[in-house]
C-alpha cells in the first residue's frame, strides 16, 4: 500500500510539473522537534504549512528549509545551546529526506532542483536564518556547507556577532537606536561563504550591515524574505536605494508573505501579543513559545477570533510590494518567500496547499509567463549559479577544466579582489613526467608582458628627469635609422612603446626568434633602416618588438647602465620581485624553472629547453622577464593598490600615461562579441579597454611555448594573473575569458569549455583560414628546383644557403640555425619544411627576378613573427 501511494505521489507531481514553472520558496522555518513530534512529520497532511502533501498540491517544487535559531547572549554558553539546537534541525532535516526519499530529495546545486522537478520529484535544500549558530566558529560554516547549507542569513533579531540587526534588542544590551554594520569575523564569514559558494542573505540585517555586504561580497547575494519598505514601512523591509544596490551587484531579494511587513496592523498585532500571553499562562508557562502554544486548541481559535476582527494582509498586498520591487530593482532581481512555519501567512496564501494560487494572481497581474518563472525560482538558481562560480572550488574547476581540454603540461594562476589575493592555484609539471611540480615559486617566460616591465622602467627615468617621453630617439641613439630619414628624424621615444611606427605587423621578429640566434640589439639597430614601411609613420596600430628592444636601449643610455641591470635595480629591487630574472643567469642555482613545451606525437615534450646557463637575450625588453606567480602578484597588486612604498616609487603622476590610451586599436570581432568592447587602445605597454562597461587593463605574452596573461580592472582593485609553460594561446585566453566574466558578469556562469567552443566556431567558420591545402607536397630534388640553388644574402638577416643534401634541397639560415629545413613542391611553387618543431609556420620560395628572392607565410595568418614578407634576398654566390 505504501509503495502504491509513493507512485501515486510522483505521478501527481509530475503531472503538475507541466503546469507550473519551477516554483522555489526560499524561507521555510521548521520547529525544533520536527519529524521527532508526529504532528511535525512533513510527511503527513498535519498542522505544518509546508508538508510535503501542501507541495503536492499547491505546486510548490522545492523549498530552503532553516536552520533558525533564536538570537542569545554571546556568551559560551549562548554559543553551545545555538549550535546545539541547529544540529538537532539539520538531523531532523536529513531524517525526512531519509523516511520519504521517493517524495523528495536534497539538492545542493541549482542542477538537482532541475532534475528533481523532471524526475517528478520535490527538492529540499537548507539555509540559515542568524549565524548565530555557527558559535563563533568559522569552522562550522564549512561543516555547514558539508551538510547542505546553501545561504547564510547572517542575523536576526537582536545584534549578534556577525552584524547588527534590523531590529536590535534591548534586553540582549543592543543600542536600539543603532545602526551597525559587519564586525571582523561577519567580513571572515561573508569572505569565507563566497569561497564555498554559498550565497549570503540579509534578510534582518540592518542596513549598515547589508551596505558592508555589497561592498565585501565578491558573488551577488539574497535576501531570503524581505519586502518593500517603500510601500510599508518596517524596519525588517529593504528601502528602494539596497533594493538597487543588490539588484546592481546581480542579486535577488525574496518579497515575503508575512503580514506585518505587508500592512501595518497595530491593533491585530497586539491583540495577536494579549493572546499569546494569555495562552502561555494559561498552559502553565512563564513565556509564548510558538512551537508549543501556536498548536493548542484555545491559540487556533483564538486566532479565528482574531482573524474576523481584524483581517490578515491578502495576497494582492504581497502583489503590490513584488510589483514595487520589480520597478525599483528588475524582474530579474525579485522572487517569492512565503516564511511559512516562521509566522508567514497572508488570505490567499495561507500554507503551500495555496502555491498556485500566487501564480495565477501574478498572471493576473500581467506578469508574464517568463517573468513569473523567473520570479518563481528562475532568479535564484541563477544567483546560487554566479555564487558558486565565484566559490575557490569552481576556480578549481575551471583551471582543472583548461588543463584537460588543452593538456596544458603546467600552470600558475592567481586572482586579487578588491586589492586582496583571494585565490592562488598551482598544478602540473616543470617538465612533464618529470615529477617535479609547479609552484607558486615556479618560474615561467612573462613574454611580452615584459613591455610592462621596461615602461615602468623608463617612467622611472623620466620621473628622474634622465629622459621626457617625447624626446627624440636619435638624442640618445645618435646612429639609430629607419628607411624614412624623416621618420628618423621624428621618432619620440613614446613612439618606440604604442605601435605606430608604420612597420608591418612583427617586422624584422626574425632577428629576435626563434632562440638562440647570433642577432644583437646592434643588429636590431643597423637592421631597422632596412625595414620598409607598410604603412605612414603614426597613422595606425600594428604591433612589434623590435622597437621595444630600440627602447631598452634608449633606457640604457639615459640611465648610465645595461638594460638588464636597469631593470634590476629600477624595478625588482624597489618593488621586491625577488625571483625574476632577466640577463644571464644559472638555471640550476636559481632552480624551479619551468620549461616551454609544445604537443608532439606522445603528449607534451620541451621545446627550446634552458641550456645550464641561461643566456642573456637580445629580446629582454620586449619578451626577455621571467618571473613566479607570487611576483606577479606583486607586480600586479603594485597597479591595483600601490602602499605608501610604492608610490613613492612611482607616483601617480607618472603613473597616468603608461594607462591612457596613446594610441587607438581597432575592436575586433571576438571582443564586441565577449565583451561588449567599445574602445580600444594601446598605452605604454599595456592593452585599455571597456569590458562590459569596466575599464580594463591588461597584456597578453606569447613565447616559445610559455603564455602568460596579466589582466587588471582597476576600479574594482581586482585582476588575475596567469602563467603556462604549454598549451596554446586559445588555452590561455579561454581561461581568461571565464576569469574576466567573473568580475564583469558576476550574474553569469561561464565555462572554460563554453569558450573553447566559441574559439573552435571561430577558426571554422566559413573563410576563416586562409591557408592553402599544401597536401599534394613532394621533395623537391635537386634537378627541378634550378635558380633557387645558391646563397642568399638579406641585409638585414645575412645569409641563407639553398643547396643540394643527402636527401633533397636543403635550406639553412647562417644566423638562426634553427631555421634549416627541406624543400618541397606544391604544384609549381616551393615551400619549406622546416626541421624543428619550433618552427610554426612555412614560408613560400618566390622569385621574382632570376636573382631576387622574396619569402611569404603559406598560411598568411600565421603567427606575425614569423615576418618573412620583410625578406628580400639577393643571390650572392653559388652553392659550395
Amino acid at each position: 500500500m505504501k509503495r502504491t501511494l509513493s507512485l501515486a505521489l510522483l505521478f501527481c507531481v509530475a503531472a503538475q510539473a507541466q503546469d507550473h514553472p519551477l516554483t522555489l520558496d526560499t524561507h521555510v522555518d521548521i520547529p525544533l522537534s520536527y519529524m521527532h513530534d508526529p504532528k511535525f512529520d512533513a510527511g503527513k497532511d498535519g498542522p505544518l504549512k509546508v508538508d510535503l502533501p501542501k507541495m503536492r498540491r499547491g505546486g510548490l517544487n522545492a523549498a530552503f528549509f532553516v536552520i533558525y535559531v533564536e538570537q542569545g547572549p554571546l556568551t559560551p554558553a549562548g554559543y553551545a545551546k545555538a549550535v546545539a539546537q541547529a544540529a538537532r534541525k539539520y538531523d531532523a532535516i536529513d531524517l525526512m529526506l531519509k523516511r520519504y526519499p521517493e517524495w523528495i530529495r536534497a539538492a545542493r546545486t541549482p542542477a538537482d532542483v532541475r532534475a528533481n522537478k523532471a524526475a517528478g520529484r520535490l527538492s529540499a535544500m537548507i539555509g540559515i536564518e542568524n549565524g548565530y549558530s555557527l558559535g563563533h566558529d568559522l569552522k562550522r560554516l564549512d561543516a555547514a556547507y558539508a551538510r547542505g547549507a546553501r545561504y547564510i542569513g547572517l542575523a536576526h533579531v537582536g545584534n549578534n556577532d556577525l552584524c547588527g540587526s534590523s531590529l536590535p534588542r534591548k534586553e540582549l544590551g543592543d543600542k536600539v537606536d543603532g545602526n551597525l554594520g559587519l564586525t571582523d569575523f561577519g567580513r571572515r564569514v561573508v569572505t569565507r561563504a563566497n569561497a564555498l559558494g554559498m550565497m549570503v542573505d540579509v534578510s534582518h540585517a540592518s542596513d549598515a550591515c547589508v551596505r558592508d555586504v555589497l561592498a565585501l561580497s565578491k558573488a551577488p547575494i539574497i535576501a531570503s524574505h524581505s519586502s518593500s519598505r517603500a510601500i510599508t514601512d518596517h524596519p525588517r523591509n529593504l528601502p528602494d536605494d539596497l533594493l538597487r544596490a543588490i539588484a546592481a551587484k546581480g542579486g535577488v531579494v525574496q518579497a515575503v508573505a508575512y503580514k506585518e511587513f505587508l500592512k501595518k496592523d497595530p491593533e491585530r498585532a497586539a491583540a495577536e501579543k494579549a493572546l499569546q500571553t494569555r495562552v502561555a499562562r494559561e498552559a502553565g508557562d512563564k513565556e509564548y513559545d510558538s512551537e508549543k502554544h501556536d498548536y493548542l486548541p484555545s491559540y487556533i481559535e483564538g486566532m479565528k477570533a482574531i482573524q474576523r476582527e481584524h483581517p490578515l494582509a491578502t495576497l494582492d498586498d504581497f502583489l503590490d510590494h513584488i510589483q514595487h520591487m520589480v520597478k525599483v530593482a528588475g524582474v530579474d532581481h525579485v522572487g517569492i518567500a512565503s516564511d511559512f512555519d516562521g509566522g508567514g501567512e497572508i488570505t490567499g496564501w495561507m500554507d503551500a496547499s495555496e502555491t498556485h494560487n500566487v501564480t495565477t494572481a501574478l498572471a493576473r497581474r500581467g506578469f508574464s509567463e517568463e517573468d513569473i518563472a523567473k520570479l518563481w525560482g528562475g532568479n535564484l538558481l541563477r544567483v546560487w549559479a554566479a555564487d558558486e562560480a565565484v566559490s575557490t572550488g569552481s576556480l578549481d574547476a575551471l583551471v582543472d577544466e583548461a588543463m584537460s581540454r588543452y593538456r596544458i603540461p603546467g600552470i600558475a594562476v592567481g586572482v586579487i579582489d578588491g586589492g586582496t589575493v583571494v585565490y592562488t592555484r598551482t598544478a602540473g609539471e616543470l617538465v612533464a613526467g618529470s615529477g617535479h611540480k609547479v609552484d607558486e615559486r615556479t618560474l615561467f617566460k612573462i613574454a611580452s608582458n615584459s613591455k610592462a616591465m621596461t615602461t615602468a622602467l623608463l617612467a622611472r627615468l623620466v620621473a628622474a628627469g634622465k629622459l621626457r617621453w617625447d624626446d627624440p630617439v636619435t638624442k640618445y641613439l645618435p646612429g639609430f635609422r629607419m628607411n624614412d630619414p624623416w621618420v628618423t628624424r621624428e621618432i619620440q621615444v613614446r613612439d618606440l612603446l604604442i605601435h605606430n611606427s608604420g612597420l608591418r605587423e612583427g617586422a624584422g621578429d626574425l632577428m629576435l626568434w626563434p632562440e638562440p640566434n647570433d642577432f644583437t640589439r646592434k643588429d636590431i639597430l643597423a637592421g631597422l633602416a632596412y625595414l620598409k614601411p607598410e604603412h605612414s609613420f603614426r597613422s595606425r596600430y600594428a604591433y612589434d618588438n623590435l622597437l621595444y628592444v630600440v627602447a631598452g636601449e634608449v633606457a640604457a643610455a639615459a640611465g648610465g647602465a645595461p638594460y638588464e641591470a636597469l631593470l634590476r635595480r629600477e624595478v625588482f629591487e624597489p618593488l621586491g620581485l625577488s625571483r625574476c630574472q632577466v640577463g644571464r643567469w644559472s638555471r640550476d642555482g636559481v632552480g624551479n624553472v619551468a620549461q616551454p613545451h609544445r604537443q608532439g606525437e606522445h603528449g607534451n615534450e620541451v621545446v627550446n629547453g634552458d641550456p645550464a646557463t641561461v643566456p642573456a637575450i637580445t629580446s629582454a625588453a620586449a619578451g626577455g622577464v621571467r618571473c613566479d606567480l607570487d611576483d606577479m602578484l606583486r607586480w600586479a597588486g603594485n597597479w591595483l593598490t600601490p602602499d605608501a612604498a610604492q608610490r613613492a616609487w612611482l607616483d601617480a603622476a607618472h603613473r597616468e600615461p603608461l594607462w591612457s590610451i596613446q594610441n587607438p586599436m581597432p575592436v575586433g570581432k571576438r571582443r564586441k562579441a565577449w565583451n561588449d568592447t567599445h574602445l580600444y587602445g594601446y598605452g605604454y605597454g599595456w592593452r585599455l579597454a571597456d569590458v562590459d562597461g569596466q575599464w580594463s587593463v591588461s597584456h597578453t605574452g606569447t613565447l616559445s611555448g610559455m603564455y602568460s596573461t596579466v589582466s587588471l580592472l582597476p576600479e574594482r582593485r581586482s585582476g588575475f594573473v596567469i602563467l603556462m609553460n604549454g598549451g596554446s594561446e586559445d588555452a590561455r585566453d579561454a581561461l581568461a575569458a571565464v576569469l574576466l566574466k567573473r568580475f564583469t558578469a558576476p550574474g553569469e556562469a561561464h565555462t572554460v569549455g563554453e569558450y573553447a567552443d566559441r574559439i573552435a566556431a571561430e577558426s571554422s567558420a566559413p573563410g576563416a583560414s586562409r591557408a592553402p591545402d599544401t597536401s599534394s607536397r613532394v621533395t623537391a630534388s635537386t634537378g627541378e628546383v634550378g635558380g633557387l640553388l645558391g646563397v642568399w644574402r638579406d641585409p638585414w638577416f645575412g645569409e641563407v644557403s639553398i643547396c643540394p643534401g643527402k636527401e633533397g634541397v636543403r635550406f639553412a639560415a647562417a644566423r638562426s640555425p634553427v631555421m634549416t629545413g627541406m624543400l618541397e613542391r606544391v604544384g609549381t611553387r616551393y615551400l619549406v619544411q622546416w626541421t624543428s618543431p619550433r618552427m610554426d609556420a612555412e614560408p613560400w620560395l618566390d622569385l621574382s627576378t632570376p636573382d631576387q628572392l622574396r619569402l611569404t607565410k603559406v598560411d598568411p595568418d600565421a603567427d606575425f613573427s614569423n615576418d618573412y614578407e620583410d625578406l628580400a634576398f639577393t643571390r650572392v654566390r653559388a652553392c659550395p
